[in-house]
């Protein structure tokens, strides 16, 4: 049964290939294969996740009905929050309570249920630690670009430079942000030769931190603005930090640290029977004991917390292998070659406050993942025979750990600056591959549901791409939904499409969020997701959807 819960990855684990480099030459291919199965003859359901920012709480809220009606999942792939949405689900798909209800195994309906839950609660999570580094880690940046915005230091760098680099550090240095800010940005502006030019800009940028825009207005433009910032310029999140604090979220749904498993398990037991078609505010107010679900959950959470603050250890999650418990792959963008060479350049001639340009070009920039040995070799050798552009771009980043991987992928620009993943490879962020259906469908899934939202792919996206070199044809070998681009066939790729409207949301509206994704519409006519007693009431043939909908 605990196979039912930790979903692994049998080939990297059996087979040895995990990070090894004398693994059994005879445990590979068929062998292989034949151990790869689904969850006890179950198909190998896997799910796409787009990357969406600060709107994570989508994919929680999509993910928890997808799971309550077909159960755990067996592979996942994506990028940017993405990968810190696979993370918390892996670890969620880790919880020893999973695999037990009351006296006796759970069923695959049942483990849904109480996983969907887990999902669900991810919002009384934010509610309890609403002003904490972890609530800032998941994605809640709002409040801190709202408190530079109302500084006015950016005006200051035009009339008293030395006090506006003073007020800007103050900020930055003030006891409710220390933990999270980025000592490479403190440095920056403590030893600027130009503290105008440094500070004036850090200052503009963090006013919209989390807005992801890309170039510069004709105004700004006006004002020095230069688009290759988004690169270059030390972001204010320190993402080692940052990771740790997503760390300690992990090990809370894993069971791991400091941790009451017997309690754990009374919660699960005693809530979940509620929990199928609930949003979280009803679950919390359900009756447990002489408590209630919300209020024991917020016990668990805070005791937990304040165990691990006052033994400072790392969380051990992060430091386990992507791709040993589920399934994974996680992708970021890569430069490669001349771009490497000009992307340090313009490094140097920043923190100089010179003029700098960084230009590339587009065939040095690949689409990166990280993943277990087997995974990426599998998908690497292309046993679909995929012959679109982003299928093109794969690159293996080999094995590492979640640590390692969460401090790249999330890394946006705008959030942080390309980071040296070594001497030869630069992160630019993990907007590269935002429907990841395609390498899922190489990795072996049988059953892809892709999380998504309606529309055109990202402006985002699109626009960092073109500071990389992306020419028109390239843009739409890529990302045309009217032609026969990489983002059609990876529609056309999944089985079933789960389509939110949350472009539509407000970040900060957590609850509107939820409404909407939970009860989004999904385009499927896989039989695995269309029929049975299990089947999802909202799922249709045909939405007719843009960016859900082959075609439309």
């Amino acid at each position: 049964m605990r196979r039912l819960i930790l979903l692994t990855s049998l080939c990297s684990l059996a087979c040895g290939t995990e990070g090894s480099d004398d693994a059994d030459a005879d445990c590979q291919g068929a062998k292989c294969d034949d151990l790869d199965d689904g969850q006890d003859g179950e198909a190998r359901m896997c799910v796409g996740v787009r990357g969406n920012g600060q709107l994570i709480f989508a994919h929680f809220a999509s993910l928890a009905r997808i799971v309550e009606h077909y159960g755990p999942v067996w592979g996942a792939a994506g990028g940017s929050s993405g990968s810190i949405t696979m993370f918390v689900l892996e670890s969620m798909q880790m919880n020893p309570s999973l695999a037990t209800c009351g006296a006796a195994e759970c069923t695959r309906q049942e483990q849904g249920v109480r996983l969907g839950l887990l999902l669900k609660s991810m919002t009384g999570y934010a509610a309890v630690l609403g002003e904490t580094p972890e609530a800032a880690a998941i994605g809640q940046l709002a409040p801190l670009a709202k408190r530079f915005a109302e500084s006015g230091v950016a005006a200051l760098a035009d009339t008293d430079p030395a006090a506006a680099q003073a007020a800007l550090l103050d900020l930055l240095q003030s006891e409710d942000l220390a933990d999270l800010v980025n000592p490479e940005l403190v440095e920056t502006i403590t030893s600027s030769p130009d503290p105008a030019f440094h500070v004036r800009d850090i200052a503009t940028a963090l006013a919209s931190l989390g807005s992801f825009d890309v170039g510069c207005t004709p105004e700004q433009a006006a004002a020095g603005c230069n688009p290759k910032a988004i690169f270059i310029r030390p972001g204010l999140l320190d993402f080692p930090s940052l990771i740790e604090k997503i760390g300690r979220i992990g090990d809370f749904y894993a069971g791991l640290g400091p941790q009451d498993a017997t309690r754990w398990q009374a919660w699960l037991d005693g809530c979940a029977p509620v929990a199928m078609g609930a949003a979280w505010p009803q679950i919390a107010a359900a009756p447990l004991g002489d408590s209630t679900c919300g209020a024991e959950y917020t016990a668990m959470l805070e005791d937990y917390r304040a165990a691990v603050v006052a033994g400072g250890a790392r969380a051990a999650r992060l430091d386990q292998p992507i791709g040993g418990q589920l399934a994974a792959l996680v992708s970021t963008s890569v430069l490669t070659g001349a771009a490497v060479d000009a992307f340090a350049q313009a490094r140097a001639d920043y923190g100089a406050a010179e003029p700098y340009t960084m230009d590339v070009a587009f065939t040095d920039v690949q689409f990166g993942y990280w993943g277990a040995a087997y995974d990426l070799e599998r998908v690497a050798g292309n046993p679909l025979g995929f012959d679109d552009a982003k299928t093109g771009k794969f690159l293996s980043l080999g094995t590492a750990t979640w640590g390692e991987a969460l401090s790249f992928s999330p890394a946006e620009p705008g959030l942080a600056r390309a980071l040296e993943i070594d001497a030869t490879h630069v992160s630019a962020g993990g907007w590269s591959d935002l429907h990841p259906t395609l390498v899922l469908g190489n990795l072996g899934c049988e059953e892809i549901v892709y999380v998504t939202r309606r529309g055109d792919e990202s402006s985002f996206a699109t626009g960092v791409a073109e500071q990389l070199g992306m020419d028109a044809a390239g843009k739409s070998a890529l990302y045309d939904l009217d032609a026969d681009s990489a983002f059609t066939r990876s529609l056309e790729q999944a089985d079933a499409v789960w389509c939110t409207d949350w472009n539509a949301q407000s970040a900060t509206d957590l609850a509107g969020v939820f409404v909407d994704g939970y009860g989004a519409p999904m385009q499927s006519e896989d039989p695995f997701f269309a029929e049975g007693q299990g089947a999802y009431a909202g799922v249709q043939a045909e939405l007719g959807l843009r960016g859900c909908s082959p075609g439309a």
